[in-house]
């Protein structure tokens, strides 16, 4: 069993880097792959893929519509074509970081135990009030057809998440598990062009709308019943 961690980036190799330090220096299960997501027009690509060490960075480069969100589905969709028998999908930002060893086998021995969505510590939501970082049953991406809401751009997909492994019974949270949030609203990083474009009042208004009418709306009921039919596939294919 193994997760497949999408982490949307631009314009910060250094902290895509770094991030890829923090997996390799953490995980436990050699099938823990981490794949950065780049916009065909990022002018920093080139420093992306070039090797550091004789390593090299997993990258895909999906075509999309623009916007992080965008991006994420995009990559999650091409992850579920390239390995189809994928069991979790996780999300991270290039500004977390792993700090627990051995938090991936934690994760999957919990998705296998019991399907559905598990979060760790961020040191920025400590009692879990949102996950900024997500890991998850695959089949419930193929149930949905999307793993970030699509009509978000960059943020509230966390509270998305929340609402939906509340409403199924299905979300968990390791406060015990560090995957830390390097976010410079939290004192932990520099503001730089992106931070300030996806943080922006107009980001904010946009996305919180759109979570909004989504959550009041029927589709949200139809996302709930969708998730709820993964979790029962996905039971009997653990049963199989």
């Amino acid at each position: 069993m193994s997760i497949t961690i999408l982490c949307p980036t631009r314009g910060r190799p250094d902290a895509a880097w770094a991030l890829w330090d923090s997996l390799e220096a953490t995980r436990r299960n050699p099938h823990t792959r981490l794949v950065f997501v780049l916009d065909h027009d990022d002018e920093t690509m080139p420093d992306y893929i070039r090797p550091r060490d004789g390593r090299e960075l997993i990258i895909d480069r999906p075509a999309h519509a623009g916007g992080m969100v965008n991006a994420l589905n995009a990559a999650a969709l091409d992850t579920l074509r390239e390995w189809p028998q994928e069991r979790v999908l996780g999300f991270v930002g290039d500004d977390h970081r792993f700090r627990t060893p051995g938090w991936d086998m934690a994760f999957l021995e919990t998705l296998n135990d019991r399907p559905g969505f598990v979060y760790g510590n961020d040191l920025f939501w400590p009692k879990g009030e949102i996950p900024t970082q997500i890991f998850m049953s695959a089949q419930i991406v193929k149930k949905l057809g999307w793993m970030g809401l699509p009509t978000c751009k960059h943020l509230y997909i966390d509270n998305v998440w929340k609402e939906l492994g509340e409403a199924t019974g299905s979300i968990r949270y390791y406060p015990d598990v560090v995957v830390e949030h390097m976010h410079p609203a939290g004192g932990k990083g520099e503001w730089d062009d992106s931070y300030r474009k996806n943080n922006s009042e107009a980001m904010y208004n946009h996305d919180a709308a759109a979570f909004a009418a989504w959550r009041d709306s029927e589709q949200f009921m139809e996302d709930v019943k969708r998730v709820r039919q993964a979790l029962v596939q996905k039971q009997r294919i653990n049963a199989a």
